[in-house]
């Protein structure tokens, strides 16, 4: 990411630029308030409806990588959260993709990421696999990262979440807008869920 486009997004969201303190709580109001009401809910009920999911499939799914990935989505669904700090996610990670829908439970291969501060921001930046996502983060609460970014595939460059880039937003942008919370559930070891849609779910599992 250029240097033009940091400032560019600091100014959007009202933030600092570079050389300037940054107050964590401010930060994280501003980012909150960029968007959008109807992501504002961001992964909420992400639990109880992946649940559900996963027992419709358990009882009537014939697929035995659905069947062989539920354990899996459950003991990630069942893990306690712990208190941390946004600093303790900066670093090089590597990422896996776990994703259910009404057609079955799937869990992707360990990719390459990083997250890591540019400029006053702090960016979350899976830029491997197919499927991958680039946003900024903030602390929502002592439990809870958040995240707000987009999707983008391998053979496209990234996007921004639609709400801080220039110009009129398309239906098309807003379908590639992503929201998460993200949760400690282990030494070096988080939880990333996505707000879900449409009874499709998708999870980050991240580790060192």
């Amino acid at each position: 990411m250029t240097r033009l486009t940091i400032i560019l997004i600091a100014a959007m969201l009202g933030m600092p630029a570079f050389g300037q303190a940054l107050e964590t709580g401010g930060y994280a109001k501003t980012l909150f308030g960029q968007l959008y009401p109807a992501d504002q809910s961001l992964a909420e009920g992400w639990k109880t409806g992946l649940q559900g999911l996963l027992d419709e499939l358990e009882d009537s799914s014939y697929d035995s990588e659905t069947l062989d990935s539920i354990p899996e989505f459950q003991q990630l669904i069942d893990a306690e959260h712990a208190p941390f700090s946004i600093a303790e996610l900066e670093g090089s990670w590597r990422m896996r993709s776990l994703q259910a829908t009404d057609y079955g439970a799937f869990i992707y291969q360990y990719f390459p990421a990083r997250i890591y501060p540019e400029g006053q921001a702090m960016f979350f930046d899976k830029n491997s696999g197919s499927q991958r996502h680039r946003g900024l983060m903030a602390q929502l609460d002592a439990e809870t990262v958040f995240f707000a970014g987009a999707l983008y595939y391998g053979y496209e460059g990234p996007r921004l979440y639609s709400a801080m880039t220039a110009g009129e937003v398309t239906e098309e942008q807003r379908d590639f807008d992503a929201v998460a919370e993200i949760y400690k559930i282990g030494e070096n070891h988080f939880l990333m869920a996505f707000a879900p849609t449409e009874n499709r779910f998708r999870l980050y599992e991240i580790r060192k």
